[in-house]
């Protein structure tokens, strides 16, 4: 399918080929008719491309501080690295547009495939054929509403989300300030509700416009303007001023100050500099309100991304029902006088280029236009029966389901460097960093979806890189269709997900490697072989990992939150180490009992060899402090091991320090752990039965923070439960998976005597 796409480095503007998008939970996949160009939003996204970095540092130092923390946590030479691939990556353009569903999405029950839609949303509504896009943002379009007024909603909701914000009645008195799209379509709907407003713009252009369709309207330049309009009003002033203008100036502001009457509203809608002068705000008691973008539910992931819906009692006008009120008020908004300037898709840098160059203000409104032929292929059915596995007669190939920072950045690399490796390909959800990344790193072929790559059989192993929620399914199916299976943390949310993915490994015997790099970083390793042979433990794993956002994926519900995708990293460490199997875990939480939201958990484990492991995770912890700390006590021996730069060791009176240059975590040793696995080779800390208990584990840990106590780690289903426990060879890494409770483990390469109990 063809999506429009901004160059980060330079600006430009391009029409690319692009896999479509794949339709999820939640959401709904629109087949575009028309989609709108926001003149200010996306005039200001281009122009910041195309300058220099300098010039894009002053423009978002919001960007600047992110980079420079990113700097002190991984030095100077990686942070550069990561600007210069961000820079290479393409993006999508545009957030309002109306077409044809062709599919939802479980969850969505209001809209079907056939139905004419229009959807909003930055990242979702692009400038594409196809798109997908949450079913809060989406809203039918009613009968005898043509496309591409549609296409006008999101638009149009951002101006009506400023005259709620005015709480003015109908028939108030209104004065708006920039008469960009925003402004235009603000006095359209401030009209159809009954208002008596007043637009106002330095650009006579605009004015002309407005004037046009039969609005009143002044020049900024006008002498006496705020008499001027006050005359307009019988002498009297504005009850509200919304100002939709976009500039670095003070001036709307101070305008609006001198147009209000007494105990008025000033609504900010656009990008302006907001200082008001006191001798018009305090003096006459104003009131400043902002309006955020289309409505209540805007850059909330829980209503946006989830499908949460708010209660109506507290919360009636929604970005949603904004969308839908627009539609209802199309036929009395006059659209036809705006003389919409519709380009094809394939012409979408001449628009941009016009929007740039011309600076449209005359007719402010620029459509792009779609075939509507844009097609989806059925997904392939997937196999009914087991395929075994076979290692590679050459090249291992491998493939990819998913493409973002952490595999681009810490697992892709390692890889590109083995010459017995070739990357097959690569699938995204919604196909751009597919795209980049296949170009990157040489993949042979961009997959059109997860589903696709894998019916192609084009794959040694298939890695799994996707968001928590979909790592059980794919891990299962990849198995199941005979391929060996990278699978980053978690494997699986859920014991039945477990259960899946174990029944999968019995029946595929094809290798399997989890995501637990921890236990491959050469200080644990060493920690591990330095172990007396069987002795029970003491293990503390200390964890600052800092506060995350409250709008962070992790806490959508459907991902599990932090306990289920970050601590079960700490769990596998502890498993690692400990020569007894996990028999029950407690759980608190410093700021709750909901596993999602919960950012600061402890954990307490015990073993069936009587050693415990405590795990304190402090999600809420300032930047700065250092991250992990293990330490370890037994008979005999202690040991503690420093955000993996250092290991220091007292055992038999003496102590010893290990230094690791670069505090290597793992990542590269276990991607040679993979690549060896490919070879038909034993890697001792590759044993997926490990992370199979620790994502069980994990599981139980959740199940008693939710409810406030301990539970068991006994598997409840029948193939996690062989896997985990029965007298049978494991297929695979692992090596014999005893009939003894306790973990057997090879001898890690290159240590001495194992701390598990020998295999």
């Amino acid at each position: 399918m063809k999506a429009v796409l901004l160059s980060a480095r330079d600006g430009s503007i391009s029409v690319g080929e692009m896999p479509p998008p794949v339709v999820q939970w939640g959401t709904v996949l629109i087949r575009n008719t028309y989609s709108l160009i926001s003149a200010g939003t996306e005039r200001a996204t281009v122009e910041t491309g195309a300058s220099s970095l300098l010039g894009k540092a002053r423009q978002r130092p919001d960007q600047v501080r992110q980079v420079l923390n990113t700097a002190r946590q991984l030095g100077v030479v990686e942070t550069y690295r990561m600007v210069q691939d961000r820079l290479d990556r393409p993006m999508t353009l545009g957030y309002s547009c109306a077409g044809v569903v062709v599919s939802v999405g479980e969850g969505v029950d209001d809209l079907a495939p056939g139905m004419r839609v229009a959807a909003g949303g930055a990242g979702h509504a692009s400038h594409a054929e196809l798109v997908t896009v949450p079913r809060n943002l989406v809203v039918p379009v009613p009968d005898g509403v043509e496309d591409r007024w549609a296409a006008f909603a999101t638009v149009g909701a951002i101006a009506l989300q400023g005259i709620h914000q005015a709480e003015a009645p109908a028939g108030s008195r209104v004065a708006v300030i920039g008469l960009g799209l925003v402004g235009q379509l603000t006095l359209r709907i401030l009209r159809a509700y009954g208002y008596d407003a007043v637009g106002i713009d330095q650009d006579p252009a605009a004015v002309d416009a407005a004037r046009a369709a039969g609005f009143v309207a002044h020049p900024r330049q006008t002498e006496d303007l705020p008499g001027t309009v006050a005359r307009h009003w019988g002498g009297a002033r504005a009850d509200a001023v919304l100002v939709t203008a976009a500039t670095s100036s003070t001036d709307p502001v101070e305008l609006a100050g001198s147009l209000a009457r007494d105990r008025a509203t000033v609504v900010v809608v656009g990008d302006v500099k907001v200082a008001p002068p006191r001798s018009s705000y305090y003096h006459k008691e104003l009131t400043i309100r902002y309006s955020r973008s289309y409505g209540p539910g805007r850059y909330d992931p829980r209503y946006e991304e989830a499908g949460q819906q708010y209660p109506e009692g507290y919360v009636p006008w929604t970005e949603r029902r904004n969308l839908a009120e627009v539609l209802r008020l199309v036929p009395n908004l006059d659209l036809e006088s705006l003389e919409p300037r519709v380009f094809a898709v394939e012409d979408a840098a001449e628009a941009y280029r016009v929007l740039n160059t011309e600076r449209p203000r005359r007719r402010p409104a620029l459509l792009l236009r779609y075939p509507g032929t844009a097609k989806v292929s059925e997904p392939p059915r997937p196999r009914g029966e087991a395929v075994t596995w076979s290692p590679p007669a050459g090249r291992a190939r491998i493939a990819a389901i998913g493409a973002g920072n952490f595999a681009t950045k810490m697992l892709f690399p390692q890889l590109h460097r083995d010459p017995g490796v070739a990357f097959s390909w690569v699938a995204s959800a919604r196909g751009l960093s597919a795209v980049q990344q296949s170009r990157r790193w040489g993949f042979g072929e961009v997959a059109e979806s997860a589903e696709h790559g894998l019916a192609s059989g084009d794959a040694d192993c298939v890695m799994v890189l996707s968001r928590h929620d979909s790592h059980g399914r794919y891990a299962a199916e990849v198995l199941s269709r005979g391929m060996a299976l990278y699978c980053e943390k978690p494997v699986g949310l859920t014991e039945r997900e477990l259960e899946e993915v174990a029944a999968a490994w019995s029946r595929s015997g094809a290798p399997a490697l989890a995501g637990f790099n921890r236990r491959f970083a050469p200080a644990v390793r060493e920690l591990r072989a330095a172990l007396p042979a069987g002795a029970p433990l003491q293990v503390v794993h200390r964890v600052f990992a800092g506060r995350l956002p409250e709008d962070h994926w992790y806490f959508d519900h459907r991902q599990g939150g932090r306990l289920l995708g970050e601590v079960c990293h700490f769990i596998d460490t502890a498993n690692f180490l400990v020569p007894g199997r996990p028999v029950s875990v407690t759980a608190t939480g410093v700021d709750g009992r909901d596993p999602a939201s919960a950012q600061s958990v402890t954990l307490q484990i015990t073993y069936s060899d009587s050693s415990t492991a405590s795990i304190v995770y402090g999600g809420l912890t300032p930047p700065g402090a250092p991250k992990e700390l293990i330490e370890v006590a037994c008979d005999g021996v202690a040991a503690r091991i420093e955000d993996f730069g250092s290991l220091k060791l007292w055992k038999r009176g003496k102590k010893s320090e290990s230094v690791y240059r670069g505090a290597p975590k793992g990542h590269a040793e276990e991607m040679r752990a993979l690549t060896r696995l490919l070879r038909g080779e034993k890697v001792a800390e590759a044993d997926f039965r490990l992370a199979l208990w620790s994502s069980l584990v994990a599981c139980r840990a959740a199940a008693a923070l939710a409810d406030g106590g301990q539970s068991g780690t006994a598997p409840s289903t029948p193939a996690l439960a062989e896997v985990l426990g029965c007298a049978r060879s494991g297929p695979g890494a692992g090596g014999p998976v005893g009939a003894v409770p306790e973990q057997t483990f090879a001898t890690p390469e290159g240590a001495g005597t194992t701390g598990g109990s020998g295999a």
